[in-house]
């Protein structure tokens, strides 16, 4: 673990039902030792984890034809005519986009901070302060620094039709869709996000749904730290579920910052 590595990181939460708060879908998936992992397809940033697809030019995609087999020579030679993909052609171009995104929609993601007195943090994310923050021991979770650029990644789809006919590192290919998925918009450095994604053992996002929670040991949890404006018998009601061995702190509003103190 490099000395940059953040010691713990941060998952701030927001509470809907303060009617019944054994059934608020937070307060449950933490009592619970779950945690809530998201698709892509739910991030609330419309350019999180979007790829732009570069389709082949139909040159790219007849140079592959030198490169398979005798079975895929026929099947590229249906797809290009005079210099232009036929319909059988952009039918399949078209076919590896889809199960390409359909692929990537199913990966389970979890965002996390580094950074835990955050204003805009807690107001976006933790109910207007009204909500909690779960602090992690981060050797527990290997999660990924998100990078922030100007614009979305792109990805050269002709490496996707290479991987297709074996003609193509896999790895490499893997390593551009990763990078790939942990890249955001500038606007959003103030997040200051780590990103972990659960592997195919942990689960994947079902079709039609957007999350799944996913069980880990309580040991993983520091503390919980209760939002400025959350109110008593909600601190109350988590005390005394949580394990004993998990710690309670409070974020204080001091001038212009947020402090965290122990209780």
């Amino acid at each position: 673990m490099s000395e940059d590595y953040p010691k713990y990181f941060y998952k701030y939460r927001s509470i809907e039902n303060f009617d019944d708060l054994s059934k608020d879908w937070a307060i449950d998936a933490v009592l619970n030792n779950q945690a809530i992992f998201s698709s892509r397809t739910n991030f609330n940033d419309l350019f999180d984890s979007k790829i732009e697809l570069v389709r082949p030019t139909p040159r790219e995609f007849k140079e592959l034809k030198s490169l398979v087999g005798k079975n895929d020579k026929k099947l590229i030679s249906e797809c290009i005519h005079k210099g232009e993909f036929t319909a059988r052609g952009l039918e399949i171009i078209k076919g590896f986009e889809s199960s390409f995104n359909e692929t990537i929609d199913s990966y389970a993601f979890m965002s996390v901070s580094s950074n835990p007195v955050s204003n805009l943090m807690w107001s976006h994310y933790a109910g207007a302060h009204k909500g909690f923050c779960i602090e992690f021991r981060s050797e527990f979770m290997k999660a990924e620094k998100v990078s922030y650029k100007k614009t979305i990644p792109k990805l050269n789809t002709i490496d996707l039709h290479r991987l297709h006919f074996k003609i193509y590192d896999g790895d490499d290919l893997g390593h551009q869709i990763w990078s790939a998925l942990r890249t955001k918009l500038d606007e959003w450095e103030y997040e200051s996000e780590y990103r972990f994604q659960a592997n195919n053992e942990m689960g994947r996002i079902p079709k039609g749904k957007n999350f799944i929670k996913i069980p880990y040991n309580h040991n993983f949890i520091e503390s919980i730290i209760f939002g400025c404006r959350m109110r008593e018998d909600v601190k109350k009601f988590i005390m005394r579920h949580m394990p004993g061995t998990v710690k309670f702190k409070q974020a204080v509003a001091r001038i212009s910052t947020v402090e965290i103190i122990n209780i």
